[in-house]
């Protein structure tokens, strides 16, 4: 489900914007458009390949009564982080801070974990993002270009929704009371309402 990929993305831009707060608006997706004017510092999230890992389909969540959220294993994209700034000391400084977010988590260094609320369809979910490499690039110096290059490994829940999902609502057991191995008719067994907290009632 491409919603998935996109909110992930972005809920990723927006990590590194609340961290560093210089970015905000100047983060983008993917390559930028023909006319789109350069300016610095800038960052460009771009994923260069998805590839899809199945895995044994779960319930993730319940969006209606007739309806059910899977998830069916994940995505995981090579994706790179394209950091530019004016001056050599700036790209570091840029780049240090964008490390420090990935080598910063407690518990689990170098992967930074996104808490994605913003499809309403498919519940609350999580993807988690793999510092993989860094690099420099330095050959549009003389542009007052430098930039830097981080690999990232992005894992994100493959969800599909399901419909036409019925639930049950009303659990009800017949009660075969005569002590006897023979089957009887529908009419001589007593039907009892199972109760939510497990207890029995007459239906």
């Amino acid at each position: 489900m491409a919603v998935v990929r996109v909110e992930a993305l972005r809920k990723l831009g927006k990590a590194i914007t609340c961290a560093i707060p210089e970015l905000e608006g100047r983060i983008c997706f993917g390559q930028a458009a023909p006319n789109h004017t350069l300016d610095f510092p800038s960052i460009a999230i771009d994923p260069r390949r998805w590839k899809y890992f199945p895995d044994q389909a779960s319930e993730q969540f319940e969006p209606s009564p007739s309806a059910v959220v899977m998830n069916v294993g994940r995505h995981e994209a090579d994706i790179e982080i394209r950091i530019g700034h004016k001056t050599l000391f700036q790209r570091y400084e840029l780049e240090q801070k964008v490390l420090d977010l990935f080598l910063g988590t407690p518990g689990h260094p170098g992967i930074l974990l996104t808490q994605i609320t913003a499809c309403e369809a498919l519940g609350h979910w999580t993807a988690a993002w793999e510092l993989e490499a860094d690099e420099w690039q330095d050959e549009r110096a003389f542009d007052q270009q430098f930039y830097s290059l981080i690999a990232v490994t992005g894992i994100i829940p493959a969800l599909v929704t399901r419909r036409e999902v019925h639930t049950i609502e009303q659990l009800q057991l017949g009660l075969d009371l005569s002590g006897q191995d023979s089957t009887l008719p529908i009419s001589a067994v007593e039907i009892v309402q199972i109760n939510p907290d497990g207890t029995i009632s007459p239906a």
